[in-house]
């Protein structure tokens, strides 16, 4: 006697399996909490980012991350958001194991079941210090003078801009002195520039 059995649909969900998992251990911070925030699962990179252990913060609140830096009413948006669309995504300042606060790009999305409850939220963040630190000095650049750091015309012609806005917005009226130093060159020149 011989019997076949058809495993396709057992490879089937091995491979999917085998592709959550390897899904899971991304380079961004991937969380797992139930409906109400407390944290089930963490990833490696999650750990890295915010030096709890798996260990530390499976079982605790997700809001045990918070800086404190966002207010009340950026929750209640951010949560109206997810409940309405079932995801949210944005710039966010949380704190480390150490209590350093760091900027990062958070994403939730709401795991639904059939009946169309929430049964969990996978967020995944990255840390994003590095990229708001260079953005931070690309706009210093832009603003100031690399030899005297001073501020430049651009910098001025904005703030002048900003001005004539608020006077204009206000009534207000302005005045703008300007300054010109005799031989500036040759104190550029004996600088270097």
């Amino acid at each position: 006697m011989v019997s076949f059995r058809d495993i396709t649909e057992r490879k089937r969900v091995e491979e999917d399996l085998r592709l959550a998992a390897s899904a899971f251990e991304s380079h961004e911070a991937i969380t797992i909490t139930d409906p109400n925030g407390v944290v089930l699962r963490v990833n490696e990179a999650f750990t890295s980012i915010t030096g709890y252990t798996a260990e530390e913060i499976v079982g605790k609140h997700s809001r045990v991350l918070s800086s404190g830096q966002q207010s009340k009413a950026f929750y209640r948006k951010m949560w109206q958001v997810l409940l309405e669309k079932g995801v949210w995504e944005g710039e966010i300042v949380n704190r480390r194991k150490d209590g350093e606060a760091y900027p990062e790009w958070l994403g939730i999305t709401a795991v639904k079941n059939e009946a169309g409850e929430t049964t969990h939220y996978v967020g995944h963040f990255q840390d994003i210090t590095e990229r708001k630190r260079a953005a931070s000095k690309i706009e210093r650049q832009a603003y100031y003078d690399a030899l005297t750091d001073l501020p430049n015309r651009r910098f001025i012609y904005d703030q002048l801009q900003k001005a004539l806005s608020r006077c204009k917005r206000h009534g207000h009226t302005g005045a703008l002195l300007f300054l010109d130093v005799d031989h500036f060159k040759v104190i550029n020149d004996s600088l270097g520039h």
